[in-house]
């Protein structure tokens, strides 16, 4: 489906997103309520109108993630939805959601003090629909955090992605 959309979230994850209603105007900057896993997210439109399958494999080519796109060849892709512009309420709703992920950073950091599990945490993000919640971590080696997730999962009542 084209064209195809670039959607950047926050720490600088980005995706692929295609129209389903054409008669939606989306420029770059502007903030879209998209297709997630299992749900929806807000990002920042940050690319617009890759037509074709050449402009896609140039615009990965340009845009390499080197910790994701290590091997060689243009990483497949599953273009996901953008439903709508963001309504300035869901805009004005960033700023929680962004307390929200601070305050889940310093729990998760005190369960792993408590655990002693040799991993630092970096970043929280919340799916918007908080449906999900991520947590991005530094460590030497491979951590079993399961039980650090049923934990987890028992405060904040959704599903944990570490």
């Amino acid at each position: 489906r084209w064209p195809l959309y670039v959607v950047e979230f926050k720490a600088g994850r980005t995706d692929f997103f295609y129209l389903t209603d054409e008669s939606i105007k989306v420029n770059i900057g502007d903030l879209a309520i998209v297709e997630a896993d299992r749900g929806k997210d807000l990002g920042k439109v940050i690319d617009a109108g890759i037509k074709n399958q050449q402009e896609l494999e140039l615009y990965q080519a340009t845009h390499a993630d080197p910790l994701v796109d290590s091997h060689s060849g243009a990483r497949e892709i599953q273009p996901k939805r953008i439903f709508r512009l963001a309504e300035p309420s869901e805009v004005a709703m960033l700023l929680s959601k962004s307390q929200d992920e601070a305050k889940a950073m310093g729990v998760c950091q005190v369960k792993i003090r408590q655990k002693k599990l040799p991993m630092e945490i970096v970043d929280a993000e919340y799916q918007w629909d908080r449906r999900k919640l991520t947590f991005y971590f530094i460590a030497e080696r491979r951590i079993d955090f399961r039980e650090l997730v049923r934990e987890l999962f028992k405060i904040y009542k959704t599903r944990i992605w570490m």
